[in-house]
């Protein structure tokens, strides 16, 4: 997607945006815990099914995976011969507004059968989750990379969710794409002054083999030992109705000490309660692909 699409994509947004303003109010904490019980239900069913009918079952019929590039995830299992036995939870989990998009992530676990005493691999997932027009929860996006596992991993499941009226529906989509281009542009000079300028307070960064930063001070750690320069290259996008909550993701190209990495991205996006797009989620996989909920899950 480039600049010229993007900004087509997000004047229908603006459409969209405007005509859903005046959404009833919903609750949105017993809608996050709707969100929070339908990852729960996902891995159970897993767990009695098998991950791929899980996935069938739960997945959009547009649904995104990487598998490595962006594919059909329901398209990918229904063909798919793997079962891969994988366990996993969610440790936090956010939605927008209106209540109708959200996303989940923690940790998973994955080994060679149900039966085997201890994991093989480990990481974090990310699944972007929206309701579908009978208000079900669907998968629209799956993610995840291998990490190490926690000595101390998360029990509470965190959440949030706004809890002021959105600041600025009618000028979100432009405010939204002028940020990401500026976004863009600054990821080239330096990931990690470019990512911490635009970061929410509690945004959760996600590399290969690195463990969640989570927070600005962890995030900035984390990316500066990194030093890297970063072009990414947009394959797709969502949003939330009316916009305050979006999510883009494509594929990355990155300069680091003299070597190149490539592999895809996720990026999510929060529009702040002061009316300022910011950073709440962002997610990097290199190449070559590794195991993980997806493609190894």
């Amino acid at each position: 997607m480039n600049l010229s699409m993007r900004s087509k994509f997000f004047s229908l947004i603006a459409l969209l945006a405007v005509a859903g303003a005046h959404a009833e109010d919903v609750d949105l904490e017993k809608v996050v815990g709707s969100l929070i019980a339908a990852e729960k239900a996902y891995a159970k069913l897993a767990a009695e099914k098998g991950f791929r009918e899980a996935s069938i079952s739960v997945f959009a019929d547009d649904a995104v995976i990487f598998a490595p590039s962006a594919v059909n995830g329901k398209k990918f299992w229904r063909e798919a011969k793997e079962n891969p036995a994988i366990t996993w939870r969610p440790a936090f989990a956010s939605i927008s507004r209106s209540g109708e998009l959200g996303y989940t992530t923690g940790p998973w676990e994955s080994s060679k059968g149900r039966d085997a005493q201890k994991p093989e691999e480990s990481g974090h997932f990310v699944t972007i989750w929206q309701k579908n027009k009978d208000n079900l929860w669907k998968v629209a996006l799956d993610v995840g990379l291998s990490q190490p596992h926690a000595e101390a991993p998360e029990t509470e499941i965190r959440t949030y969710f706004p809890n002021s009226p959105n600041p600025r529906p009618e000028s979100g989509n432009a405010n939204l794409e002028k940020t990401q281009h500026s976004f863009a542009e600054s990821l080239k000079d330096g990931e990690a002054d470019a990512i911490t300028d635009n970061a929410s307070d509690d945004i959760r960064i996600y590399r290969n083999g690195q463990l969640p930063a989570v927070g600005k001070a962890a995030a900035e750690k984390m990316l500066t030992e990194e030093d890297a320069k970063t072009t990414r290259t947009p394959g797709g996008a969502g949003t939330s109705d009316p916009l305050d909550l979006a999510y883009e993701y494509g594929e990355f190209s990155s300069e680091q000490n003299h070597a190149t990495q490539h592999g895809i991205y996720l990026c999510i996006w929060r529009l702040e309660s002061d009316g300022t797009w910011k950073i709440a989620l962002d997610l990097q996989k290199s190449a070559p692909t590794e195991k993980r909920r997806v493609d190894a899950e």
